[in-house]
């Protein structure tokens, strides 16, 4: 913790020996804390201050306006913001709705000091990456207007400047990668893995350049949405139950809904959706078959078992297929 730069934490909770506990709790570990008693008092303080707060952790259950309303408002004003909803119930399904409307993580209460630390570090984390990461592009679009002007005379330094954006963007790719390895135990190294085999299959197959930068975007970040899977499940000794394989297989889906954020992820998201579907239609999140899979993330028909020898016919993009091989 950067004690002399604290990050800060708006609690939402209409609770208040809650949030006292979290507020000593916090405060304690080196956070700056703010507290609201309901959604519409958090919402208000969001509005009317210049107040940034570097993560939100908002209860689900609240008079005048509720966590589930308070949700989708906080995250149309400031979806930069990353939202931890507190639950009383132990409920699977308050969580899952959560994270589908745009929540970061949940938290069931009461929860150990350790773990909401945790999971606030990881909000806080994820924030930073992203704002420097849109500070990055406002600078290098501002850059890329003033050479724009002196086309002509600079074509190459022009072009030596798209090469080390293109750099510094795959560094941050690569990062975000990092961070999602860095939450599963059992996938370290997977991510790059899948980048270098998915570019290896589209150099063969003959994609173009802007499609193969798409294509590596999507083969780091596919797993991203595993961000905002419970680490219990993640690290799960032995074999998953079924709820938690539900749970495990939102994880297309909120990886798709971080990447929306980020404009030049846009080529990428419906890849990083599509990278459990199959060609029959038997995959998930959205059970598309065939020629409906989105082109980076579409198997071919003659892609055979992890464990089989494995033939590409197909023009689409593989990054699904490298998965296997």
């Amino acid at each position: 913790m950067n004690t002399t730069n604290p990050s800060t934490i708006l609690v939402i909770d209409d609770d208040p020996a809650i949030r006292k506990v979290l507020s000593l709790g916090l405060e304690r570990i080196g956070y700056q804390v703010r507290l609201a008693t309901n959604g519409r008092e958090g919402f208000d303080l969001l509005e009317s201050e210049d107040f940034d707060p570097d993560c939100i952790l908002l209860d689900i259950r609240m008079p005048v306006l509720t966590g589930r309303e308070a949700l989708p408002r906080i995250r149309e004003r400031r979806p930069l913001i990353p939202v931890v909803m507190l639950t009383a119930f132990n409920d699977l399904a308050t969580g899952l709705e959560a994270m589908k409307n745009g929540a970061f993580d949940y938290l069931v209460k009461p929860s150990r000091l350790e773990q909401i630390e945790e999971t606030i570090g990881r909000a806080v984390r994820y924030k930073r990456i992203i704002r420097e990461k849109l500070e990055q592009d406002r600078k290098s679009e501002e850059y890329r207007k003033t050479l724009e002007l002196t086309m002509e005379s600079r074509t190459l330094e022009l072009n030596e400047t798209y090469e080390k954006l293109k750099a510094a963007n795959m560094q941050t790719v690569q990062v975000l990668a990092e961070t999602i390895e860095a939450k599963d135990q059992y996938t370290q190294g997977h991510c790059e893995r899948v980048r270098k085999l998915s570019v290896r299959i589209a150099s063969k197959l003959g994609m173009d350049k802007k499609q193969i930068i798409a294509l590596e975007y999507a083969a780091l970040l596919h797993d991203i949405g595993k961000i905002g899977i419970p680490e219990r499940i993640l690290n799960k000794k032995g074999p998953l139950d079924a709820d938690e394989i539900e749970v495990m297989k939102m994880h297309p889906l909120i990886g798709a809904q971080i990447l929306s954020i980020v404009e030049f992820f846009a080529p990428a998201i419906n890849g990083v959706r599509h990278h459990h579907e199959r060609w029959d239609g038997k995959g998930y999140p959205d059970k598309v078959a065939g020629e409906d899979i989105d082109p980076l993330a579409r198997r071919s028909s003659r892609c055979f078992s992890r464990r089989s020898s494995t033939r590409i016919t197909s023009e689409a993009g593989m990054f699904s297929a490298a998965q296997n091989l």
